[in-house]
This record gives structure tokens, C-alpha cells and sequence, in this order.
């Protein structure tokens, strides 16, 4: 399905269904400035120089760039890309991972399960795009975690809700369709997603032709972006960002948690999540939780943690209903599955969710250019909480929430016009 064909109708369909709070909005013209942030799922830090990708090295040569982008804890793909776009470490703005139990509603936030994914009374934080439509700016979304959320009370002003099938090329093919909108409906925030690296990654390892062959069809569609918006004639700034990296899985060191715990145990009220390079246990049962905790210490490739004491880049709190009674983690290279009979044939050759302070192949990628911002400059490697009040001040929109990004980290590369 062509989407630049159903346009017409989908601006109407939204329009309507917002009033005219847009179509009011005090916006001054094409000289304010736009943001369109791309996230490359699963693009690790090197892969710019690993692999061929000539679109991506000329956001590099034209703008900013650092040297890797750093996801919170778990480094896993919904704590982190909501992360980006709240400004929030996992652990405060409440998705802990891509999946993880919650004892208060006694339910299960799952990223495959369209009705938790879809309720965003499981998402804290004010996301960019409700800020900004708070501020009287459009947005819109081709893809994005929380974005198809009721999140205190709106959705971006355009949205679609997520399918792996669209080509990224329609994706791309729809954004720029969103910024040729007559300039009172036009978005002034745009997100869009390619999963394409991650999942060669994952299925493939990172150091494969497949992710080689995957790195250069997503810098193709970069390329279709970056010349589309050449033609705009906007102020458009592109952020390009990932977030996290991927590692190589070693099979030595693959733990399994039946050779180790009575997995029986953690059945019915006592909950074990399984996260690939993480998993997280829940029980009401002190005495299980102790003799797990004390089973699993001494298991080689992992370590175990025991609530409160996490370490403090997990930003847990024991009080919240999400945090787990014990986190598990698998040591650079290492993963986590259940059973050895059942499960050891389906080891991924390529995982995240590791902690990124003792694993740099989680460090995913930052490069930006436009109007707004320097050129040819490099960054240390930064937190991606800090990219959030970046895109706002570029958009002059103050931040009025509490967030742990600190505008002050990203700063430096704005340019002399845009920093004061």
C-alpha cells in the first residue's frame, strides 16, 4: 500500500480529529528550524568504519558526530529508543526492558503484545512529541517506542502503527511527504525507524556479510532521505541515532538456567523474564529469591544482582512495583537461556541488553548535521538521555519536566547562533 496515496485522506482523518489547535498554532515560517530523527536499530559504533556507507560518512564530514552513543540499562531496544525521546534513564521513565513484570497490576509489559505496547499508562515521561504539541507544534511519527501510546492524553499529531513489512523506502517516501504539508500542518519533529540492521545482526552476528549487506541498504534509504530533503528548501536538522550496539555471541559462553535453578520454581506468582543477554525474577518468596540468588553467584559468564543492591547505572528503584527481586546478566559475549534441551539451538549469533559501562559493542552511533549545529566535529561518546533537551532547545521549546539529559553535554556543538 502506497502511503503517499493515501495521504490526502490521512491529513484530513487527523486534522479533524485534532480541531484546529494546529492550524492556530503561532508559527512563524520556514525559517524555524525541524528536526527528523532516524534510528538505525541495532547500529553499533564501528560499524561506520567497519562497513561501506558513503550517505552516513557525509552527516559525518557535514555536521556532528560522536564516538558512540551510550544506551541505560538494560542496552536493549524499548528502554533505550524511549529513552532518546524522553530524555529519561530506563529506570525512571519506567520501561525496564523489552519485556518485564509490573506487581501492582499483576500484568506483563511484553513489545510483542500490541495491547500493553498500545496503553500508555505504561509509559512515564513526556515524550518529544507531546512536549512539542503542547508547545503548539505538529508531529509525527513512522515508527517510534510509545508512539502509538495514548501518552497523557495525545499521540503525535501523525502516526502509524508499527508493521516490520513497510519497506523502509516508504517510510522515508512518507516523511518527506509530512514536511511537503502546507506550513501550518506541517510537522516540525519527525521520527522513523529501520530495523533492518539489528536483525542481521541478531541473526548473523555483527562481524557478517549479512550485516554488511544490511548496513548498505539502510545507508541507501539515508541517501534517499538526505536528497529529499535537499529539495524541501526547510531548515530541516537530521539526527541519525541507534540505540544500542550488538555482540557477538560466544558458545562457551551460553548459560543455561535448568543446568543451575529448579525452573519449576518460578512458575505461577514467581515470575522469571527472560531478556536473552538479561533476565528478571519476581517472587513474594524470600526463601526462593535467597536460594536462587546464592544457586546463581557462583555461575560462570554471569553475574547476579539482588534488589536494592543494584549497581547504581541500573537507576532502580526497590520500591517500584517494575524492579525485579534479582537481574541476571550475561558477561560480554555471554547469554541466558532457559533450557538446554530445548533452547540450545536457538542461540542468537548476536545480542544486546549487556551493561554498557563494561561492554563498548553496546555503544550505538550519534550524527547529526543541519542549520542548527556545527560540521565536521567529533564528541566524546555521550548518553543518549542528553539528545533530548538538544532537540528541544533547537525547536525552542523549553523543557518543563524533569528529565536526567542535561543540555549542557551537547551544547558545544550548536552553532554560535543557535547556543545562546
Amino acid at each position: 500500500m502506497k502511503y503517499s496515496v493515501l495521504l490526502p485522506f490521512f491529513v484530513t482523518y487527523i486534522l479533524s480529529s485534532f480541531g484546529p489547535a494546529y492550524a492556530g498554532s503561532d508559527l512563524d515560517g520556514d525559517e524555524d528550524n525541524y528536526v527528523v530523527m532516524l534510528s538505525l536499530d541495532g547500529f553499533r559504533h564501528d560499524y561506520l568504519a567497519k562497513y561501506d556507507a558513503p550517505n552516513l560518512k557525509k552527516i559525518v564530514a557535514s555536521g556532528i558526530t560522536s564516538k558512540g552513543l551510550i544506551p541505560g540499562f538494560p542496552s536493549s531496544t524499548f528502554p533505550n529508543h524511549y529513552s532518546i525521546v524522553t530524555g529519561l534513564y530506563p529506570g525512571n521513565h519506567g520501561l525496564i526492558g523489552n519485556n518485564f513484570y509490573h506487581r501492582q497490576r499483576g500484568q506483563k509489559y511484553a513489545m510483542k503484545n500490541a495491547k500493553a505496547v498500545t496503553d500508555g499508562s505504561w509509559y512515564g515521561g513526556l515524550p518529544l512529541w507531546q512536549a512539542l504539541q503542547q508547545a503548539g507544534l505538529p508531529t509525527a511519527s513512522f515508527f517510534w517506542v510509545g508512539s502509538e501510546a495514548n501518552i497523557q492524553g495525545a499521540y503525535p499529531t501523525f502516526y502509524e502503527r508499527y508493521n516490520g513489512r513497510v519497506p523502509n523506502a516508504q517510510r522515508v517516501e512518507q516523511t518527506l511527504a509530512w514536511l511537503r504539508l502546507p506550513k501550518d500542518q506541517r510537522p516540525r519533529f519527525v521520527t522513523l525507524y529501520f530495523s533492518t540492521v539489528d536483525s542481521a545482526g541478531h541473526n548473523y552476528g555483527p562481524d557478517s556479510s549479512q550485516v554488511r549487506s544490511a548496513v548498505k541498504a539502510v545507508d541507501k534509504q539515508v541517501g534517499a532521505l538526505m536528497d529529499g530533503l535537499a529539495k524541501l528548501d526547510l531548515p530541516v536538522n537530521l539526527f541519525i541515532t541507534s540505540d544500542h550496539g550488538m555482540d557477538a555471541v560466544l558458545q562457551k559462553k551460553v548459560v543455561f538456567l535448568d543446568d543451575h535453578i529448579n525452573l519449576q520454581q518460578w512458575r505461577g506468582k514467581s515470575k522469571l523474564i527472560p531478556g536473552g543477554a538479561l533476565t528478571y525474577f519476581y517472587s513474594t518468596d524470600a526463601g526462593l529469591v535467597s536460594r536462587t540468588y546464592a544457586q546463581l553467584r557462583g555461575v560462570a559468564n554471569v553475574k547476579v544482582y539482588k534488589s536494592p543492591a543494584f549497581p547504581k547505572s541500573f537507576h532502580f528503584s526497590p520500591s517500584d512495583p517494575r524492579t525485579p527481586d534479582l537481574v541476571l546478566v550475561a558477561e560480554p559475549g555471554g547469554y541466558i537461556g532457559l533450557r538446554r534441551a530445548k533452547d540450545q539451538n536457538r542461540v542468537v549469533k548476536g545480542a544486546h541488553g549487556y551493561r554498557a559501562e563494561n561492554n563498548k559493542s553496546m555503544h550505538g552511533v550519534l550524527m547529526a548535521t543541519g542549520p542548527s549545529l556545527k560540521s565536521g566535529l567529533v564528541a566524546p561518546a555521550v548518553e543518549n538521555v542528553h539528545i533530548y533537551p538538544l532537540v528541544m532547545h533547537i525547536l525552542g521549546v523549553p523543557v518543563t519536566t524533569k528529565i536526567d539529559g542535561e543540555l549542557s553535554v551537547l551544547a558545544p556543538y550548536l552553532n554560535a547562533s543557535e547556543s545562546n
